[in-house]
């Protein structure tokens, strides 16, 4: 199998942020400083499980007064790595805003399958629709962020016709904001550690927003870094354009300095184009 005729060496450089961003780990230093600041700076309730499993947990700041929106965020990680916790500088300027800010876990691969973590994606959606009053929010205002593999998550999260599986309303994703995402898996296929999903040539396309769109009624913020791979644009550009001639609302961003792990700073800083658009998607700011 080979992919657009990349050689695999520059394959693996395109899809693998770690090795297109040598220095990630001063990047990754930074976001558990911001999000351990943000932890003391907000009280929250953590750790709250929404499933059996460990990796089944919710992060909760609820909004400043009762029946406001929320926002959903999902972490990236390659599906494989990293925790809400190393997330939390998103919550801020949600909360700041007047929002709640709901960060969510689940477990890792290859613990289990990507097509489980995305059931379990859905069954937390399907919990803060039942319990938004624990945030002080409002169920009919539940709006979705995610970074990277949490970017793909969050869009597999808004499909009605995966929602009523759970027993939620077509609208239960009033918008979402997707950054430097995940979007078609076909090349991941030959990228060392994709083994740990458990995707295969004759399943990517049931695990892939390319294939599987958004509800168009569905807003969208959707940004990637103009200092990321070529490929990811790419992908984030193509499916711009499927979002377009469905008809979804969607406003793009890429910001021309930020790359992979920069661009979450962005998300989390109410400063930039790409946190204002996510707050003013939510009615806030």
């Amino acid at each position: 199998m080979t992919y657009r005729d990349y050689p695999i060496n520059e394959l693996i450089r395109q899809y693998s942020p770690r090795e297109a961003v040598p220095e990630h780990p001063v990047w990754k230093a930074h976001w558990s400083l911001a999000s351990e600041l943000a932890r003391k700076m907000h009280s929250g309730k953590l750790r709250v499980p929404y499933g059996p499993t460990p990796g089944q947990t919710l992060d909760i700041f609820p909004a400043k007064t009762p029946n406001s929106p929320v926002n959903v965020f999902v972490h990236g990680g390659f599906w494989r790595f990293l925790d809400s916790f190393d997330h939390t500088l998103v919550a801020p300027a949600v909360l700041n805003a007047g929002g709640a800010s709901i960060l969510l876990n689940y477990d890792l691969c290859p613990t289990v399958p990507l097509t489980e973590v995305i059931r379990q994606v859905r069954s937390a959606l399907k919990w803060v629709w039942d319990n938004a009053d624990q945030a002080n929010g409002d169920r009919e205002r539940i709006f979705l962020s995610g970074h990277s593999a949490g970017g793909h998550l969050a869009l597999m999260m808004s499909t009605g016709d995966f929602n009523r599986e759970f027993g939620l309303p077509d609208d239960a994703v009033k918008g979402a904001t997707i950054v430097s995402a995940m979007l078609d898996l076909e090349p991941i296929l030959l990228i060392p550690g994709c083994e740990d999903l458990f995707v295969t040539e004759e399943t990517f396309r049931d695990v892939s927003p390319k294939y599987k769109p958004p509800d168009p009624e569905i807003p969208l913020v959707v940004a990637v870094g103009g200092r990321e791979t070529s490929e990811w644009i790419r992908q984030t550009e193509d499916m711009v354009v499927i979002l377009k001639e469905q008809g979804s609302p969607v406003k793009y961003l890429k910001p021309d300095y930020d790359q992979h792990y920069s661009i979450l700073l962005s998300l989390g800083n109410p400063v930039t184009e790409l946190c204002s658009s996510m707050i003013a998607q939510m009615g806030l700011g």
